[in-house]
């Protein structure tokens, strides 16, 4: 059983101040509104990663620069420790879905050319009208 107490003031004595500094390297471009929330994530990425590698077995002190090197791509990414509500972006490709632009004349056409649903949807047979209820209807038909 591990004494978390003693492995705190481990990780404080061995990591902490160097992940800070490395922090305040990082993120020194950044905007002051993020630079704290970045450095915050980066140590509790820091601390998630040491106390994980202590849970496997494993001694972290060796491998500090690695940890602080993927705590600071972690947070670049956009990722957090605690989780957040997935925000859905249209525009990403992860998110699965396929977002259908107006060209310049405003008829419909689809963004992505290998989408296998494009195959099925007859693009000039979509008539463009402002009425939400018949975009609907022809949503409907369409079975999308």
């Amino acid at each position: 059983m591990l004494d978390w107490t003693i492995e705190h003031e481990r990780f404080e004595r061995v990591a902490y101040h160097r992940t800070l500094d490395a922090a305040k390297r990082a993120f020194k471009g950044w905007h002051e509104r993020k630079r704290d929330d970045a450095v915050s994530e980066m140590v509790a990425k820091m601390w998630d990663q040491w106390s994980r590698l202590l849970e496997r077995g494993k001694d972290p002190e060796g491998m500090v620069k690695t940890l602080i090197k993927w705590a600071i791509l972690w947070v670049r990414y956009d990722r957090k420790v605690a989780g957040r509500a997935r925000g859905i972006d249209v525009y990403d490709y992860r998110a699965g879905m396929t977002r259908q632009d107006l060209d310049g004349q405003g008829r419909p056409h689809p963004t992505e050319r290998g989408d296998r649903q494009n195959a099925r949807i007859d693009w000039r047979g979509v008539k463009l009208d402002n009425d939400p209820a018949l975009w609907a209807e022809a949503k409907d038909e369409l079975g999308l």
